[in-house]
């Protein structure tokens, strides 16, 4: 028998008055409260309570007893609340994971904005390209374009965002290729995004009930740096294939134009992911519950389909 076993329920029998009390408020059966007091009195050798057909009453021993344990009790509560308040508290170091442009232009005016919020709060903001380990990184939380199959990770979706074909006013005004349709592509310049020496075909809808295109382009450029296939695309090299939160400044000022916008392009979710643990801390509850409804406010929101339809 454990050495805690029977004290709580010994403290509560005489703090209620009677075993029916007790287990009432302990939330389990009379037997077991009663079972559990007597091992008590076994274990210690000696009896802690008298018990009478109307009334309980402790003996000597029993009273030295009580006040002992009433002290036990009270500080196991008190350490309780104090964890229950740690976790429920929005304290400590908050360490996220992003990739680059999407946290350096996106992510860090919401953090910014969500520290006012919580200014206890410590952010630790790394930016990789990799898809991360969460546990070997020491992430508490990780933003990334497309969800997770890992067993072991929440995913969290924030927002989509969708890939568009775009190209600069002066490579449009110097090109005399056609573009009116995904065929005549094959007839420009691309310039390709490049992971680990591979590239990926441009996938292209034009409705839910068509099939999806997926075009092998020709290219004479290609980078694993999305930021160098938006300063390439900008410079009039060719045509890129970027996803709307790294285009909608471009796009509203003039400097990309968006070709084929008729056409729907691949589609992804951008969430944010977390270990699968029974109890998520309160710092990622909160800032992933702050994150959903910062990219659902208009001013906030990643997709072109206004900025396309005006």
């Amino acid at each position: 028998m454990s050495r805690w076993q029977g004290i709580e329920e010994f403290v509560q029998v005489v703090n209620s008055g009677s075993f029916s009390a007790a287990a009432a408020i302990l939330g389990i059966s009379k037997s077991h409260v009663s079972q559990q007091v007597s091992r008590l009195e076994e274990r210690l050798g000696s009896r802690l309570l008298q018990r009478t057909t109307r009334r309980l009453n402790l003996t000597e021993v029993g009273q030295q007893f009580y006040h002992q344990c009433t002290r036990i009790v009270e500080a196991l509560d008190d350490a309780e609340s104090s964890v229950t308040h740690l976790h429920r508290t929005v304290q400590g170091v908050l360490r996220v994971s992003s990739p680059f442009l999407l946290g350096e232009v996106h992510l860090v005016p919401a953090i910014s904005e969500f520290l006012h919020e919580y200014p206890n709060l410590e952010i630790e903001l790394d930016f990789t390209s990799r898809k991360v380990d969460l546990l070997e990184g020491e992430y508490d939380i990780a933003l990334q374009v497309g969800e997770r199959n890992d067993i072991n990770v929440v995913n969290v979706p924030l927002t989509t965002t969708r890939f568009y074909i775009v190209a600069s006013p002066k490579y449009i005004e110097d090109s005399d290729a056609p573009l009116n349709s995904p065929d005549d592509i094959k007839g420009h310049k691309c310039l390709l995004f490049m992971e680990r020496g591979n590239t990926k075909p441009w996938r292209l809808r034009q409705s839910e009930e068509e099939s999806e295109l997926a075009l092998k382009v020709k290219s004479h450029w290609r980078s694993n740096s999305g930021l160098a296939l938006r300063a390439a695309v900008k410079k009039g090299l060719g045509l890129a294939y970027l996803p709307d939160y790294y285009l909608k400044s471009d796009v509203l000022d003039g400097a990309l134009k968006v070709l084929l916008p008729e056409w729907s392009f691949n589609e992804r979710k951008i969430v944010a992911i977390y270990s699968h643990r029974q109890f998520v801390s309160a710092k990622v509850k909160v800032f992933t519950d702050f994150l959903i409804n910062y990219f659902q406010r208009t001013e906030n929101k990643l997709q072109l389909d206004e900025i396309l339809s005006n």
